[in-house]
């Protein structure tokens, strides 16, 4: 079953997830019950989202793995689970390593899936996950500082089975996106504009495999993260369209890497692409690069202006490690035409 993972709005817009949660306690409004390392929770009437109570976990020095964890067990014939929780981070010192931060993750399979990494101060934030079940039938979710210190808060954490009417809608949303629309004289003209370059919405407009972050960001809450240990192209993607008038365009975009390892070619780096098409598919013109990058260890910004083939109706933004190990967070991408 192909993993899909779908944007909060969308989710929130169909009014599903009314099932029953996998966890117990999940508010902590009975204190520690259900959960495991119970001497490690600190539960708190003043720190909480909603209810009466909320709990967390502190570690100020000597930093190790601290955390809780319920096992939790998923109903048959259940296509998808939806992970959620309320959180605040307070003073984290994320530790060596770039996963050494406040986390929740969901073991399915002996596979951790990220809900969240925290760093920093935050404020009170939902967050949330699908993922999809094969024949799995049970999971365990833990919560904790992974080596790391500070203040980690939680509440109002659930575990809710998707049943297979409400996941087939999730799916045949996601493929409707992409579907191929055929265009006649009597179709009205729509620009389909370059969105959510701030990644402040998740990724719902962007194609390919990355997460969106807190832990570095240029502008806003948010960057788009992409993080690699093979040499292979991992990125996303976006097509817009291009006005009829336009002449050149401005393309920018702020970018920070982390630990990343160029390949053996000169181009296997942190790249930034526009490709220039007549329907999506034929090109125009060769890619055009706004940037390589390996070594930026603050944020740098770099903008290009590019001449607009003749007969280019769209162009295609490509954000990727192009056979590169590490990671690169990107953000603040904007695309401004000119006649």
């Amino acid at each position: 079953m192909k993993k899909i993972f779908l944007t909060l709005s969308f989710l929130s817009s169909l009014g599903i997830f009314a099932q029953k949660n996998l966890i117990q306690n999940g508010g902590f409004e009975y204190d520690a019950t259900g959960w495991s390392n119970e001497n490690l929770l600190t539960i708190s009437p003043y720190s909480k989202h909603s209810g009466q109570k909320g709990g967390s976990i502190t570690q100020y020095t000597s930093p190790t793995w601290k955390g809780i964890d319920q096992s939790f067990s998923i109903p048959k014939n259940t296509p998808a689970i939806e992970v959620s929780a309320w959180v605040k981070a307070d003073g984290i010192d994320k530790g060596k390593s770039d996963w050494n931060k406040a986390v929740i993750i969901a073991e399915i399979a002996g596979k951790g899936e990220n809900i969240v990494t925290l760093d920093g101060t935050t404020a009170w934030q939902e967050v949330k996950k699908i993922i999809p079940i094969n024949k799995e039938r049970s999971g365990r979710l833990m919560i904790a500082l992974s080596e790391c210190t500070g203040s980690f808060y939680f509440d109002d954490v659930k575990v809710t089975p998707i049943n297979l009417e409400d996941y087939n809608k999730l799916v045949e949303a996601e493929n409707r996106k992409y579907e191929v629309k055929v265009i006649t004289d009597d179709t009205p003209l729509e620009i389909l504009k370059l969105t959510d370059g701030d990644f402040e919405n998740g990724l719902e407009p962007w194609r390919g495999t990355a997460t969106t972050t807190s832990e570095e960001k240029k502008n806003g809450n948010f960057s788009l993260k992409l993080t690699s240990e093979k040499p292979v192209w991992y990125g996303v993607d976006q097509i817009a369209d291009i006005p009829a008038d336009a002449k050149t365009m401005d393309v920018s975009a702020s970018v920070k890497t982390k630990d990343l390892k160029a390949g053996k070619n000169d181009w296997n780096k942190g790249v930034m692409i526009v490709e220039f098409t007549t329907d999506g598919t034929n090109k125009t013109s060769q890619d055009q690069p706004i940037f390589f990058v390996d070594d930026a260890k603050d944020w740098q910004q770099f903008t290009k202006t590019l001449e607009i083939p003749a007969n280019s109706r769209k162009y295609r933004i490509m954000l990727a490690l192009s056979e590169a190990t590490g990671t690169m967070y990107v953000d603040d991408v904007q695309v401004k035409f000119n006649n």
